[in-house]
């Protein structure tokens, strides 16, 4: 082999990656299998550092770039990650994936909202018929609530009655009385449910009308 063929690696080092590069390493010697193909490294942050024919074991995970005789960059590879580094990629991709999707989401929600109500008023209006509605239904419910407890009322002093005078009461008053029961614990809870659904619904419109006040304050003003 040729004193050319010695230096090879370090002159295509001087000539692709800047001779005046701190700490930089050239294997000058090729090995006795290798004659031809040179291979530059880098480190951790990418700076090259040094080539050769093989690439150091500390740096076999790091990018490369393999020159062929005259210097010429033939194949590059990029960094192999880590277990760590590939877990953290990966998580990295999963949230950026959730935040597009939320955000496209968020897109049409406010697409929607725009279309929907032409002001802050229309929502208001809008709001306060659904929780009239509501309103209307909790009325009926109350209604037949105070129906129901009166009627759980006077068979409980029917059932007492019986009871007094150690008669046995009859099946079919007994069965009045817990379906009368029953009837008005349901509707209590059907009164309490629907207030419930007034306090999401105010909720609601509350977040709608501070969005829509948020899109249509960024929207430029007609001339």
């Amino acid at each position: 082999m040729s004193r050319m063929d010695h230096l090879l690696p370090a002159l295509a080092c001087g000539l692709i990656l800047g001779s005046a590069i701190p700490g930089l390493v050239a294997a000058a010697s090729p090995p006795a299998n290798k004659t031809t193909g040179i291979v530059c490294w880098s480190d951790n942050n990418g700076r090259p550092v040094g080539c050769g024919y093989t690439v150091p074991p500390e740096f076999a995970n790091n990018p490369t770039r393999e020159l062929n005789n005259r210097g010429v960059t033939v194949r590059k590879t990029e960094a192999t990650l880590s277990v760590e580094a590939l877990r953290i990629k990966q998580e990295e991709d999963t949230r950026r994936k959730v935040e597009d999707q939320e955000r496209a989401i968020q897109r049409k929600r406010d697409d929607a909202l725009l279309n929907s109500y032409t002001s802050e008023r229309e929502i208001d209006a809008r709001r306060d018929r659904d929780i009239g509605q509501l309103d209307f239904t909790i009325l009926g419910l109350e209604t037949y609530l105070k129906q129901v407890r009166a009627r759980e009322a006077d068979l409980r002093v029917r059932l007492e009655g019986f009871q007094k005078s150690g008669k046995p009461a009859p099946q079919q008053l007994t069965d009045d009385f817990n379906r009368a029961s029953s009837e008005g614990t349901d509707t209590e809870r059907q009164i309490v449910q629907r207030r419930s659904e007034q306090e999401s619904l105010r909720a609601k419109y509350s977040e709608l009308r501070q969005r829509y006040l948020e899109l249509t304050r960024r929207e430029p003003q007609p001339r």
